[in-house]
């Protein structure tokens, strides 16, 4: 049976994710299964989704897919490379036979040719003096080493993930098939094309304050039922709140502190520290940080270390091991059958409170920056009634449909 994961955010869902689960559905019949390995709490970008990971689990559910699993937090907020191959190797711990990513050019054979190219150079110390960012190095490297047509790839935003995708399942699950769906718009594009807007517009929107009416030609309409009544509940992520977190803690972490968090080094603790002490506003000090070596998203990320207070070495850790279990958001009748072979491989996690008497001490880690995670996201909704905490030990996973025993606890 093929069973085929999709890695997403669907912050919020919209057209296109439906169309891409629809055309996978079309692609490998109905008797194969979907299985979406989504962020969590917060996303790569580096800060609080704008919904909760149990609304968004839903919407793929209704929209086709047959099973969300969390990806975990300390993967979820790691660079492309280690956020890619994290996830592939969850896929690959589940049982995935084929893992699918949407992508604005270019074939699988491309991004084939390209993954070995970069995998040449994995052993290679990065020395680069000129200022540029990991992927601008990697982009510059590959160019070397495949035909200009291939590498030119490298300059659409999706091409970098499916580039670390695919040097994933090379690394870890070489049995695994890429299968790149094509994109109407960019994920990072504010324009819209047709019925198709990017969830970087459609966030605009909702920020911006134009509500969610501005959203309904982009995101099927039961999606956009639910943003309304989350709009109008206030149980959507406050970036202004979480900003003003970020202000928090880097006036108070010193640093000292700040060495023992992720990708705190060559001084850059200090910079941070004069910066965010300094700026009066999160966005004033993105400014006062960035330079051509530190990209915004990457500042944003180790924002999020300040804010949860990630030990470097649990992020190196897992790094190093991959995800050590599978945390089951929702699931459909279909699905549930998938699960029950997952476990004879790996621990699946329904809920947290049940599971923690067996789980082992490097599980229960990495458990609870999931958790905190969710916790500091409800601290940033909206309305002071949707903040409280522990969400993660009486929201039970989505099911839809009758799912028998698919539901029993680990």
């Amino acid at each position: 049976m093929n069973s085929i994961a999709v890695i997403a955010e669907y912050n919020p869902f919209h057209n296109g994710h439906k169309y891409m689960i629809q055309n996978l559905r079309g692609t490998f019949g109905s008797d194969a299964v979907i299985a979406v390995i989504m962020s969590g709490s917060f996303v790569q970008r580096g800060e609080p989704a704008l919904f909760d990971k149990w609304t968004r689990a839903a919407w793929a559910l209704n929209a086709g897919a047959d099973c969300v699993i969390e990806l975990p937090a300390l993967c979820a907020l790691s660079s492309a490379e280690a956020f890619g191959t994290g996830a592939v190797r969850l896929a690959g711990k589940l049982g995935c036979t084929h893992l699918s990513c949407g992508v604005e050019q270019g074939t699988a054979r491309d991004f084939y040719i390209l993954a070995r190219a970069a995998l040449t150079l994995a052993d290679q110390t990065v020395v680069d003096d000129r200022g540029r960012t990991y992927g601008q190095y990697l982009t510059d490297q590959i160019s070397r080493k495949v035909p200009p047509k291939i590498s030119a790839l490298l300059a659409h935003p999706n091409a970098l993930l499916a580039l670390e995708y695919v040097k994933g399942i090379l690394r870890y699950a070489p049995g695994m098939q890429f299968v790149p769906v094509s994109r109407t718009v960019r994920h990072d594009t504010l324009q819209t094309a047709g019925s198709f807007a990017s969830a970087s517009a459609l966030r605009r929107m909702i920020t911006s304050g134009d509500g969610a009416g501005a959203l309904r030609p982009y995101v099927p309409e039961a999606v956009y039922g639910d943003i309304r009544d989350l709009l109008s509940q206030g149980r959507y992520t406050d970036y202004r709140r979480y900003e003003d977190l970020l202000l928090y803690c880097g006036r108070t972490l010193t640093p000292h502190t700040l060495q023992s968090l992720p990708a705190f080094s060559e001084g850059l603790e200090n910079r941070w520290y004069r910066c965010l002490t300094q700026a009066a506003s999160w966005p004033q000090a993105l400014s006062l940080l960035k330079t051509r070596r530190y990209s915004c998203s990457r500042l944003k990320r180790m924002g999020a270390y300040t804010v949860l207070a990630i030990p470097r070495q649990d992020m190196a850790a897992l790094r190093q091991a991959g995800p050590p279990y599978g945390r089951l958001l929702g699931l459909s009748p279909q699905g549930a059958a998938f699960i029950r072979q997952a476990k004879a491989f790996l621990p699946i996690i329904t809920h947290p409170g049940k599971s923690q008497g067996t789980l082992a001490a490097w599980e229960k880690t990495v458990l609870a920056h999931d958790i905190k995670s969710t916790d500091i996201q409800s601290l940033c909704f909206h309305s002071p009634a949707c903040r409280k905490g522990l969400l993660d030990y009486y929201r039970a996973p989505v099911i839809t449909g009758v799912a028998g025993t698919a539901e029993k606890q680990r």
